[in-house]
Parts: structure tokens; C-alpha cells; sequence
């Protein structure tokens, strides 16, 4: 399980295309999470055969897009 980990981030570091299993386990997702963000268009996919494949560059993109900025509270 050590050198699959190893291997899932050395492919996030290079842009190597992740399949769905890849992006579930580095982020923890769900499938049915990793499906309603392709479905809705938020997540752009490649499809070959019946593998979904994602770039990490997307993948950045869009935890960047939903990332919430902190309220920093007056004193």
C-alpha cells in the first residue's frame, strides 16, 4: 500500500493523468463525489474505454475554485 501511495504522488508532482481511483484516494473523495463533479462540468475528464482519466493541473484548479478564505474577525 506504501509504494501505491508513493506512486499516486509522485504522479500528482509529474501531471501524470490520474484515473478515478487515484483522485478518491490522494483527496479522499467518494465515488459518488468524484461522479456528481464530472457530471456537473466541474471537474474536466478524458474517458478511454470506460476509464475516466484527470489532470492534476485541473485538479488544483479546482480546489483553488472552492477553497473558502477565512473572515478575520475585528478585535
Amino acid at each position: 500500500m506504501e509504494t501505491k501511495k508513493k506512486t499516486l504522488g509522485e504522479d500528482w508532482q509529474l501531471n501524470i493523468p490520474l484515473r478515478e481511483e487515484g483522485v478518491m484516494e490522494i483527496f479522499g473523495f467518494s465515488k459518488s463525489t468524484v461522479s456528481r463533479l464530472r457530471r456537473n462540468g466541474e471537474l474536466p475528464y478524458t474517458k478511454i474505454g470506460g476509464t475516466y482519466f484527470f489532470l492534476p493541473k485541473t485538479l488544483k484548479k479546482l480546489l483553488k475554485k472552492k477553497q473558502v478564505k477565512a473572515k478575520i474577525l475585528p478585535s
